[in-house]
């Protein structure tokens, strides 16, 4: 007696082998898609790493005390919020966080341009005035004659702040800098500029408060 043969169902191993190829191959190219995306975006990322502050720091939007400015190729720099002493004066802190794959010179290699309290070129400046302003201005008086002068700032204890800021900062490597000021009237904005000095362009970062 016969009977109908039923078809067998095809195994796993029957599947075509040019689907498990064709799976293989479009897994290989997508991981080259990714990586060359991820090249790309890292290549055009050195590219525009000029030394730039991103974000707040600038001299048109400062940080306040116990912020950070970061760089567009890793650098990033921390002011400490600043403590009154007994004396009258206040200490605070600048911590460089060295994420640039470069060895960096925070004071650069004179210890002459270090510190300063009017700007300029050195590597950290402690100014009374906003940020805007480029240097200790001179305040109109009560009925617009003779401008007063406005309130000065003294630098204490400069050489452990050159000599913190003097040496090399190796790669991923972080130091913190000492500060300490005493202004000649209290209250009022004060601005901190810290410029790392660098072979190429770096942005100088800013940071405003008041010292009550």
């Amino acid at each position: 007696m016969e009977t109908n043969a039923v078809p067998a169902c095809p195994r796993p191993s029957d599947t075509p082998r040019w689907a498990t190829v064709l799976g293989v191959v479009l897994a290989v190219l997508t991981a080259l898609v990714v990586l060359g995306a991820m090249a790309l975006a890292t290549f055009e990322d050195s590219l525009t790493q000029h030394g730039y502050v991103k974000g707040p720091g600038t001299v048109v939007e400062p940080l306040g005390a116990g912020g950070t400015a970061r760089y567009d190729d890793g650098l990033r720099i921390t002011l400490g919020p600043p403590r009154r002493e007994p004396d009258g004066s206040y200490s605070f802190t600048i911590t460089y966080d060295n994420g640039t794959g470069e060895e960096l010179r925070p004071g650069g290699t004179s210890p002459d341009t270090g510190v300063g309290t009017t700007g300029g070129s050195a590597a950290v400046v402690v100014r009374a005035g906003k940020a805007i302003d480029s240097g200790p201005l001179s305040t109109p008086s009560a009925f617009g004659s003779a401008p007063a002068p406005a309130p000065g700032m003294t630098f204490l204890d400069q050489a452990a702040t050159v000599t913190a800021l003097t040496p090399p900062l190796g790669t991923e490597q972080k130091r913190t800098v000492p500060v300490r000021v005493k202004p000649d009237k209290a209250g009022g904005p004060v601005t901190v500029e810290v410029a790392p000095k660098s072979p190429g362009f770096r942005d100088t970062a800013y940071w405003q408060f008041d010292l009550g």
